[in-house]
């Protein structure tokens, strides 16, 4: 769970932690979520065939996270796992330079 999800993914979740949606980089505005995407992730085969049909994003990037949800979207099921324990965002050099220094 994470307080700010725009720097990464909100995830979306039904009462037995199934992915409902996944909005990566959420826009002020957009729904949110508590769920973030920490971008571990385990699958099956039949993800490449979601893979396959990605185009480029906007931000001419091939996202990982719009193959996982037509993947939901299809009727696959895909759990999701709360992790426990700390955890950094560590794309963001700043809190990477803190972490160094702890």
């Amino acid at each position: 769970r994470g307080e700010d999800v725009s720097k990464g993914g909100a995830v979306f979740l039904n009462e037995e932690m199934e992915l409902v949606d996944l909005r990566e980089k959420p826009k002020p505005g957009e729904p949110t979520s508590p769920w973030y995407n920490a971008g571990i992730y385990a699958f099956c085969p039949s993800i490449f065939d979601f893979t396959a049909k990605l185009k480029p994003s906007p931000r001419g990037e091939y996202e990982l996270t719009d193959a996982i949800r037509a993947l939901a979207q299809s009727g696959k099921k895909v759990k999701a796992l709360e992790l426990t324990g700390g955890w950094a965002d560590v794309r963001d050099p700043e809190i990477l330079a803190r972490l160094n220094r702890a």
